[in-house]
Order: structure tokens, then C-alpha cells, then sequence
């Protein structure tokens, strides 16, 4: 079977959740053998320094809509919810669809209204184009049903892995890689993009009626849609005890998450979480929100709260500053469970799937 990748969503310099999810399902398919080659889109072509590159894996540049003469894959799989437009068999990955959430369930800004009508097309084009759709979730897949004209058996669940680095730090390793970027250790941390449908206020108000004392609140992670107002909210609000740190990568995320007491997150809404199965991997525990695909992901492992109420945020952090090693070996025990060698064999088994209901369309 060969596989051409569009892995234009990795081609940056502060890769976050799609574009890790796609270096690493690549170099999981890479690990079991698969055929693959990884496209990158010309209107990246100013970051090429960025581009996804294994040593073991043919890499190409795509001018849409025309793509090299010399692929001719099986099947071609797009990871950012684009439609392939290869005439091979298709596949796209879908990671959330906040944009269809209906107004009720979507009380907080997520884009402008040019994009979600952007978005909202996408999807309809998903499901009429596609030979199958991944969605990282049953709560994804769920909610993708409901909003959108869509064949069920197109889409079909597989959970994303974690990577091995993620495991317990121990603090005499942890401390110095915090110092060196001026990080407090033993603190609440956050980790992700800082947008309103990450529920930041809601975050700051809850961490602050926990009353934590000297416990400083660690925010790694950069503006997104709304950024500078919640940049703004922070300053005013956060006390002098809210720290911004930065987007940071690999090489820092597992000591952070080792040495924090938990990890806080009450967004509003995920397509997956994957900070959540991260942290529970590096023995900390977690505050999850009751809504979207992080109770999914967690099970029982982590503390719950309604992440439009401050005392329930605080409640729940509470909670797990009192978790014990066992809930906490738990957690990882659970997190362990999501492999990316076993995400790289579902995803042939659908692109398996798509190129079958191409050939019986042609």
C-alpha cells in the first residue's frame, strides 16, 4: 500500500496538537512498515526549514491542485480536515468540530464568523468527498453526525497514542531544565493555545478560588483567537500569580508536567485532550472539564468540574492535590494504553477501508 501524507500542518516552528498528532502517526506508520511519503503545501514553502522530515521517508512539495506526476499512492490522507484532492482513494482526519457545536452549547468566542462559515463548508466537503473520515473520538464522531450530512460508516474512530517521552521526571533532572527557562516548579500548570473556547478565564477564576497560597499558576502556551484580551485579563485579574511561560516543546513538557502539583484544565470544549493523557503519563494529576472529549479520554482518572462555575473548578482541583501515588500510577497505568503503534495499524485498516469503497466507485 503505498500512502502519501499531507503533513503540511507539522510545517511549523511550535508544532501543537495537529501537527504533532501528524509527526507522530507518521513516524508510527514508518515504525510498522508502512509505505509513505510526506507532502507539504507551497503555501508553507517560507517555512521549509520547518518541514516534517524522516530520514527513512520521501518528502515532496504540493502546489494545489495539481500534485507531483510521480505519486500515484493508494491512498492519500490529509491530517488538518482538508479535502485531498488526489484522485486516489481519500482520507482526512477530523480533531474537533467546536464550529458545529449549536449557539446554546457554544456560548464563548471561538473565530470569526468568516471562518466558521470557512469551516462549516470544510466539513460538508469532508463528507461528500471523502472515502473515510478519522475522527480522533466517539465524542468528535458524535458531534461531527449531528451537524453534518454524513454516511456513519465513513467515520470512523481512532484514538490518538503518547509518546514515551512523556513518563515521571525525577526533580533532581526536572529543576534545572525549569531554571534555565525561569519556570516555578510545584506549581497548577496549564497547557495549550490561550483562546476563549480554552475557557482561560474560567481557568484564572478557579485556580484563584482554590486560595492555594504561595502556588503559583503556570500558563505554557501561546495567544490564539482572542489572545490579546485574555493577555489582558491576565494581567489585571491573575494577582501576580499567573505565569506565561511560552509554547514549549518535547524537550521541556515532561519535565514541567513531572514537576507541577496538577494539571488544570477546564476548557470548554476538545476534540481529544492530548495534555490530559500527557500529564497523567508524567504522574500528575488532572482537572478536566465535564464537556466535550475529555471525560472520553480520561475514564475515571481524572477530577471533573463544570468549567462555567469557579467553586467547581476549585473543587476539583482540590480533589486532586489529593491524589495519592496509587490514583496516580493509575492515570499513567490508563494513558500508557494509548499507542501510537496501535493508531498507526487502525489508520492502514481505514485507509484499507477507503481504498476498497474507491475502487468500487471507479
Amino acid at each position: 500500500m503505498r500512502i502519501a501524507i499531507d503533513a503540511t500542518a507539522a510545517c511549523t516552528p511550535r508544532p501543537t496538537g495537529i501537527g504533532r498528532y501528524t509527526a507522530q502517526l507518521a513516524r508510527a506508520l514508518d515504525d510498522i512498515g508502512s509505505t509513505i511519503s510526506l507532502g507539504t503545501r507551497c503555501s508553507h514553502l517560507h517555512r521549509h526549514r520547518h518541514r516534517l522530515r524522516i530520514p527513512t521517508i520521501r518528502s515532496f512539495w504540493i502546489q494545489e491542485p495539481w500534485w507531483p506526476a510521480w505519486a500515484r499512492p493508494d491512498v492519500v490522507h490529509v491530517t488538518d480536515s482538508r479535502v485531498p484532492r488526489w484522485r486516489s482513494a481519500r482520507v482526512a482526519t477530523l480533531h474537533d468540530v467546536v464550529h458545529l457545536l449549536p449557539e446554546k452549547k457554544r456560548d464563548f468566542y471561538i473565530s470569526t464568523r468568516q471562518f466558521r462559515d470557512k469551516k462549516l463548508a470544510a466539513y460538508q466537503s469532508l463528507a461528500s468527498q471523502c472515502h473515510r473520515i478519522i475522527a480522533v473520538s466517539e465524542t468528535t464522531r458524535r458531534d461531527f453526525l449531528e451537524g453534518v450530512d454524513c454516511d456513519p460508516n465513513k467515520v470512523v474512530v481512532v484514538h490518538h497514542g503518547i509518546d514515551p517521552v512523556f513518563r515521571p521526571i525525577p526533580p533532581v533532572e526536572a529543576a534545572p531544565i525549569l531554571a534555565a527557562r525561569k519556570i516555578p516548579e510545584g506549581a497548577i500548570i496549564y497547557v495549550g493555545d490561550l483562546s476563549h473556547r480554552k475557557n482561560i478565564p474560567g481557568l484564572i477564576e478557579g485556580f484563584l478560588a482554590a486560595d492555594l497560597g504561595e502556588i503559583p499558576l503556570v500558563i505554557a502556551g501561546e495567544p490564539s483567537f482572542g489572545g490579546d484580551e485574555l493577555l489582558s485579563l491576565i494581567e489585571r485579574e491573575g494577582q501576580g500569580r499567573v505565569h506565561l511561560v511560552g509554547w514549549h516543546g518535547d524537550d521541556v513538557l515532561p519535565a514541567l508536567y513531572s514537576s507541577a502539583r496538577a494539571l488544570l484544565y477546564p476548557t470548554h470544549y476538545e476534540g481529544f485532550g492530548m495534555p490530559v493523557l500527557e500529564a497523567m503519563a508524567c504522574d500528575t494529576p488532572v482537572v478536566i472539564s465535564n464537556t466535550g472529549a475529555a471525560p472520553e479520554i480520561a475514564g475515571e482518572m481524572a477530577e471533573k468540574c463544570d468549567p462555567d462555575d469557579p467553586a467547581s473548578i476549585s473543587a476539583a482541583l482540590h480533589r486532586a492535590l489529593g491524589h495519592e501515588q496509587k490514583e496516580k500510577e493509575l492515570a499513567r497505568k490508563h494513558a500508557e494504553t494509548f499507542d501510537w503503534q496501535a493508531c498507526a495499524r487502525e489508520t492502514v485498516d481505514v485507509y484499507q477501508q477507503a481504498i476498497e469503497v474507491a475502487g468500487g466507485a471507479n
